[in-house]
This record gives structure tokens, sequence and C-alpha cells, in this order.
């Protein structure tokens, strides 16, 4: 997997000297290419996966919403960040960064040019804060930040759950950092409007959704088949937010943060999802594997799985590793639902 020079050059400024560390992670970690555990660094992790993987190799981790209430101001001497694709989670993260730190403490802040990190060090500045820059090369940049006070960069008001969309069911909440978090995906609801069709007769008397976002293919399964559906997701946030719309609708729903369903050993006769592969994410062969994988674990000999993804997504020929029936019923312009049914149990370990 190709190394982000971002993290290589931020790892350079790691220094176990120092009593009091602190390092925001979030989804862009690959955590094979991290550097060896500094006992005196709390790490806090926004992805379940890269929580339990940097847990393995004995950092100090913890997992959460980037959640900062019970850390007291000026506490750190240093924090470290790789800044983050969305934007207002940066800037929360900065603004954070400046009440945490120690009047002579710093964030040391790096990512790439084309991702705008030096626009993020421009606000910094503009806000008071003194920023010292380098750079690996002429795309990769890096800056201790001191500030000399608190500082409030435009963050979205990151931590608050809000109203984002809504259809004829239900509104949803939802906040930045979750994926289409005010939007309603297209290929998620074209499967919805054809779950019915394609489970036919059978009455599934339960369901997985894997990558559950905010919820929605949870909430409408749910309320469609009048069943309880167990929902999860990497994201700290898409947990949060499916809850509480499961909590606001009245609907069964337990949403739970895991890895591609890893650690949940319930089977289950439905399983949906709208993998991560499609819509601007790189398809990733090992990616692909570990949700097919995941879906086939999962499926009583006779249940059910619908995948949506976008029309050029082409894991029917993967899927037939794990499932002896992989039929496509719908196609659009540009998404397509594919039916997977009698589960390869053999095939089907979804690995760390």
């Amino acid at each position: 997997m190709m190394r982000d020079k971002a993290f290589d050059l931020l790892y350079q400024s790691f220094n176990p000297a120092l009593p009091n560390t602190l390092w925001f992670v979030d989804e862009n970690l690959i955590p094979e290419h991290a550097p060896a555990a500094m006992g005196n660094t709390r790490v806090i992790a926004n992805r379940y996966h890269i929580h339990r993987q940097l847990l393995n190799v004995g950092w100090h981790a913890e997992f959460s919403d980037f959640d900062c209430q019970g850390l007291a101001p000026g506490s750190y001497d240093q924090i470290y960040l790789r800044i983050p694709k969305e934007k207002a989670l940066a800037h929360y993260l900065i603004n954070t960064a400046s009440r945490l730190l120690a009047p002579t403490g710093s964030l040391i802040l790096s990512g790439l040019k084309q991702e705008g990190i030096k626009g993020f060090f421009d606000r910094a500045d503009t806000a008071g804060a003194q920023t010292e820059r380098w750079k690996l090369d002429k795309e990769t940049w890096a800056a201790a930040i001191t500030f000399t006070q608190p500082i409030t960069l435009d963050d979205k008001d990151y931590t608050t759950l809000r109203p984002a969309v809504a259809d004829t069911s239900f509104s949803f909440i939802s906040k930045p950092g979750v994926y289409g978090w005010n939007k309603i995906d297209q290929g998620s609801q074209l499967l919805i409007e054809h779950l019915r069709d394609i489970i036919g007769q059978s009455q599934p008397q339960s369901a997985l959704d894997i990558g559950c976002g905010y919820g929605y293919l949870s909430l409408h399964t749910g309320k469609m088949l009048s069943i309880p559906v167990i929902a999860t997701d990497t994201n700290a946030a898409a947990i949060e937010c499916c809850t509480a719309n499961a909590t606001q609708s009245n609907v069964n729903i337990s949403a739970v943060a895991d890895d591609c369903a890893r650690h949940i050993d319930s089977i289950f006769d439905l399983v949906v999802c709208n993998p991560p592969f499609h819509s601007g994410f790189g398809v990733e062969s090992q990616l692909t594997d570990r949700f097919l994988a995941s879906a086939a674990q999962h499926l009583t000999p006779d249940g059910q799985a619908i995948f949506v993804t976008n029309l050029h997504i082409g894991i029917e020929k993967k899927a037939e590793d794990y499932f002896s029936i992989v039929d496509t019923p719908v196609q659009t312009n540009h998404f397509k639902l594919i039916h997977l049914r009698l589960p390869k149990k053999g095939k089907a370990t979804v690995s760390d």
C-alpha cells in the first residue's frame, strides 16, 4: 500500500521525550505505516478499525468522534494532526488543539498542497497563532503552530447533530464527517425502492446493514419489513447519527461500531450494503473482499444480501467466490443492485 508522505513528514516530528502528547487520527492513517508506539502519547481515533489496530501494536488509543470534553485546557505539550479530508473536522481539531495545548506547546500539522494545507496555516495565522513551516517536497508541508489564545475557526458547529435531509418516511439527523451527510444517496434510495421486489415472498426476521452511515438503509429496511436491524460502521460519527435517527424514528435498530461487522457474531436473513468502494472512493480489491466475505459470513444458509454499487464497479465476478448465486436484477444509468444468495461459508472469513 502506498505511503502517505504527509504522515511521513508528521512522523519526523514525533518526540517520545515530551511528557504529554496527543495525536488525533482519522481515516487517512494506514496503521501498518505508523511508527512504534510512544508511551507518552494519547491517541484519539474516530475509525474503529484504526483504533483496534493501533491498540494491537501498543499505542494508548481511544475511539470516539474526537470527544475532548473531559480533557483539561492547557494539558498537552504537543498535539499531532495530519489534516483530515473534512474541512469542518479539521477546523474543529485545530480549535480544540488551541484549547488543550500548554502556552509553550505546539500543534504539528501536516498535509498536501492539493488538500489546501497552506490555507489551514494561513487561517491559523490570521486567528493570531504563529506558524513555523517546513516541507518534504513542493507538495507536502508541515507546520508547528503555537497559539497565544484559543481560536475559533469556522467548524460548522462540528460536534452538533442537526436535521440534515428528509424523505416521505423520515427526517434524518446527521453532521459533517459522515459520508454524504446532507443528502440522500441515490444508490441507497434505489435499493430501498426495489427491496421488497428482490426478496420476493420471503419474510426476513432480522437484517444487517454493513457500512450504515447515518442510517438510511437501516431505518427504511427496519420499517418496511418490521424487523430488527443491526447497523454497523467504522466511523464514530456515523454510529452516533444512526443511533440518534433510530431513537427519533422509533425503529428497532442497534448501531454498533465495528469493521465490516467482524466482531458481530449473529447471523441474519438479510444483509443490505452500500459499500464505500464507489462514488469517488478508490476500488481496492482487499476492501471488496472484506465486504463480500462479511455478507456471506453473516447470512443464514437461505439468506439474501443486496449490494448497491456504481454501474462501472465490477464486483460480480469476485462475488462468485463468496456466493453460489449472483444476480444483477436492477440497473440504471448510474447504479446497479447485486443480489447475492447461497453463501459459501468456507470462503467467508473477515480478517484484520
